[in-house]
């Protein structure tokens, strides 16, 4: 099971899953692409018109839980739109759930990059750092609990004694 932060349980009353939290983690993107970003390509582009599109499918792809297409529909309008405060977000908030930490922290970082004045972005940042520190640390925890051991190719045992 994954861990979810600590101040999402606390709102939670502890209790909360890992759909409801994704769900959550997408209302970021969501009111992120609605509000937030750097200026769009000029409107008669008709990129702009296509990335658009493109992301409308992503959310709804995400709000169905369908990450990887949401991730895809995203990094299309990406490419269609480069360097849109919003896309970047809402890409790290895919990457995210898809468990692919090490680049949702990068591209929340080149998001606000862009825009270092973004809340947002800012807000959802901050949330994945604490989120990810306390995976990381709970992943070690049970590793160690379970006996697992980095090992090399003398150890096939991976640590455990065969007796």
């Amino acid at each position: 099971m994954m861990v979810v932060p600590a101040w999402m349980a606390a709102r939670s009353g502890g209790d909360l899953t890992v759909d409801r939290f994704r769900v959550l983690l997408i209302a970021g993107a969501v009111v992120v692409g609605l509000f937030g970003g750097a200026a769009p390509a000029p409107a008669k582009d008709p990129r702009v018109k296509q990335a658009k599109e493109q992301m409308e499918f992503g959310y709804k792809a995400a709000r169905r839980g369908y990450w990887q297409e949401a991730l895809d529909r995203f990094e299309t309008a990406d490419e269609l739109t480069p360097n849109q405060v919003r896309i970047l977000n809402n890409i790290a908030v895919a990457l995210e759930a898809n468990g692919r930490f090490d680049e949702a922290r990068t591209t929340y970082r080149a998001a606000l990059a862009l825009d270092p004045s973004n809340r947002s972005v800012r807000r959802n940042l901050e949330r994945f750092e604490e989120f990810y520190g306390s995976y990381a640390a709970t992943g070690e925890e049970d590793a160690d609990r379970d006996g697992v051991e980095g090992g090399d190719d003398d150890d096939a045992g991976g640590g455990h004694d065969a007796g």
